[in-house]
C-alpha cells in the first residue's frame, strides 16, 4: 500500500543536530539526565527564538514572551486553556489539520469551519467571515465567536499575503476576537514565496498568539517540540498551562532544536525545492489520469475525476477536487457521496490510501495528497555517514575537551571514520525514490483503478 496521507518531515534533521543530541546526551553539567532541568531557561535556545519570531516582523516586546512545549499540540491546548471558557466558539478556514477537531473538543470549545473557495485557494477572507456571522451569528444560531485558528502557510500551501491578513485583522479588532496563528509551515515556502505574520501588522499583536515547532520545516517530528510567543497576559497562562499540566520539553530536545535552528539555509531549501518538484509532479499525473479515463470511455466527462483545487506554495500536501467521481455508482452498488467513500475505493482497488478531505472540513470529494514524506526511509542512508563523523566527533570533543581539530581528526581516522564522510545540504539522493512513488500511485495504480470506474459508470459520465 502507497499511503498518500501520513505527514511527517521531508528526511533527517541536519547531521549538526544529530552530533548536537549526541553531546547533550553526554554532557552531565548541562543536560544530567537524573536532574528536572527541563525547568531552566535554556537562554541560547530562547534567545535564538526571540530573534526568529522578531526576523518576521513581530515586535520584540512580544517575541520576548515565549512559551515552549511539547509539540504545537500542546500550545493549542494551552492556549485554549488562556482565552476561553466550555463552550466558546473558534473559527477556521476549510482545509485545517485534521487534529483540531480532536483538541477542540477535549478543550471543550466548540469548532466552526468557515466555507472557503478555491479561487481563494481555500484560505479564510473577510467576506467569507462576514457571511458566516450573518448566516450564524447573526441570526442567533451560533453563539458569538471567541477567536480564530489560523493556518499560514495552510496545510494545502496556501500563503497569506499582507493585504488579507490586513483585513482579516480589522475584523478581529471589530469582533474582538483573539487569534492563534499556526505558522508550522514556515520556511518550507517553495522559492519566490514567502509568508507574513498576523502579529507583525500594525495593531494586532496584542491579540495575536504564534506558535512553531520543529516537526515539519526541521525533520524532528518525534522528539516533540514547539515554540510559541504573543502577548504576556496570554502567555503567562500557556505557559502556567504547560508547568502545572506536562511540562516534558527535555533540555536535550531544546539542543537540538537550537542546532536545527541554525542548521545551513541549504538544507530548508533543498526541502522546499523537492517539495515543488513533487507538488508540480502531482500536478502532472492528475491530467495523465484524466487523460486515461478520457481515451478508455471515449469522451472527455463533463467534470474530471481530479483537478487541483489550488497550487501549493509552501508545505508538504496538495489538495484535490475529486468531484468528478461524486454521485457514481460502485462496485459494491453504492454511490459515491464524500471524500471516504473516494478514499475507500482507491484503498481496496489501487492499494493507494488518499487523506479524505472530510477531516479537513469539506463535506464533497476532496482528498489531500501528502507528499512530503513519502519515501522518506529512502533518505537516511544518505547523511549516515556524516552523520556518524558530525556524533563520533562530539563524543570525542566530550572525551577531551582540550583536544585540538587536528588531534580530533587524527582519533577519527583510527577509528576508521573518513574525514571527507559528508552529504549536500540542499538536496538528498534517495529523494527520488519518492517521486518514483508517486510515479507509482498515479500511473499504476490510482490510473487504472480510475479507469475501471469509469467504464462501470460510462452512462452517468456521458450525462451533461
Amino acid at each position: 500500500m502507497i499511503s498518500l496521507a501520513h505527514g511527517e518531515g521531508i528526511r533527517r534533521p541536519h547531521p549538526s543536530v544529530v552530533a548536537s543530541g549526541v553531546a547533550a546526551l553526554l554532557d552531565s553539567k548541562n543536560h544530567s539526565l537524573d536532574n528536572y532541568l527541563y525547568l531552566r531557561r535554556a537562554d541560547a535556545f530562547e534567545d535564538t527564538l526571540i530573534e526568529l519570531f522578531k526576523s518576521q516582523g513581530i515586535p520584540g516586546e512580544i517575541a520576548a514572551n515565549l512559551g515552549v512545549d511539547s509539540g504545537v499540540t500542546r500550545l493549542f491546548f494551552g492556549f485554549f486553556h488562556a482565552v476561553a471558557e466550555p463552550g466558546d466558539v473558534f473559527l477556521t478556514a476549510q482545509s485545517y489539520y485534521q487534529g483540531i477537531n480532536m483538541w477542540c473538543d477535549l478543550a471543550k470549545v466548540q469548532l466552526e469551519s468557515v466555507e472557503t473557495a478555491s479561487e481563494q485557494d481555500h484560505k479564510l477572507t473577510r467576506a467569507a467571515l462576514e457571511r458566516w456571522y450573518e448566516r450564524y451569528v447573526y441570526t442567533g444560531r451560533v453563539r458569538k465567536p471567541r477567536g480564530i485558528i489560523l493556518f499560514n502557510p495552510s496545510y494545502t500551501g496556501a500563503l497569506y499575503d499582507a493585504d488579507e491578513l490586513a483585513a482579516l485583522g480589522e475584523f478581529a479588532v471589530e469582533q474582538d476576537l483573539v487569534v492563534l496563528e499556526d505558522a508550522i509551515f514556515w520556511r518550507t515556502e517553495f522559492p519566490g514565496n514567502r509568508s507574513v505574520r498576523l502579529a507583525s501588522l500594525p495593531g494586532m499583536a496584542d491579540r495575536v498568539v504564534t506558535v512553531d515547532g520543529g516537526s515539519k520545516a526541521y525533520g524532528l517530528a518525534n522528539i516533540r517540540i514547539g515554540w510559541a510567543c504573543g502577548p504576556s497576559q496570554i502567555m503567562d497562562r500557556i505557559n502556567y498551562h504547560t508547568m502545572v499540566s506536562s511540562m516534558t520539553v527535555t533540555s536535550q530536545a531544546k539542543t537540538m532544536a537550537l542546532a536545527a535552528l541554525r542548521a545551513p539555509a541549504e538544507y530548508l531549501e533543498g526541502n522546499a525545492l523537492e517539495c515543488m518538484a513533487r507538488a508540480a509532479l502531482v500536478t502532472e499525473l492528475v491530467e495523465s489520469v484524466n487523460e486515461q479515463v478520457s481515451f478508455a470511455v471515449g469522451f472527455s466527462p463533463h467534470v474530471p475525476f481530479f483537478r487541483v483545487a489550488h497550487q501549493p506554495k509552501a508545505g508538504h500536501s496538495i489538495l484535490l477536487d475529486g468531484n468528478g467521481m461524486r454521485g457514481l455508482s460502485l462496485p459494491d452498488g453504492n454511490l459515491i457521496h464524500d471524500s471516504t467513500d473516494v478514499t475507500r475505493y482507491f484503498l481496496r482497488e489501487g492499494k493507494v490510501c488518499f487523506s479524505p478531505a472530510i477531516s479537513n472540513g469539506f463535506t464533497d470529494c476532496t482528498l489531500r495528497v501528502s507528499y512530503g514524506c513519502l519515501g522518506s526511509e529512502h533518505t537516511y542512508a544518505h547523511p549516515h555517514r556524516a552523520e556518524t563523523k558530525a556524533a563520533a566527533r562530539a563524543v570525542l570533543r566530550h572525551a577531551d575537551p582540550l583536544a585540538s581539530e587536528t588531534q580530533l581528526d587524527h582519533r577519527l581516522r583510527q577509528a576508521d571514520i573518513d574525514l571527507d564522510w559528508s552529504c549536500p545540504d540542499g538536496t538528498n539522493d534517495g529523494f527520488a525514490a519518492g517521486r518514483s512513488l508517486i510515479r507509482e500511485a498515479f500511473l499504476h495504480r490510482i490510473a487504472p483503478a480510475a479507469v475501471r470506474l469509469a467504464l462501470s459508470n460510462k452512462e452517468a459520465l456521458h450525462a451533461p
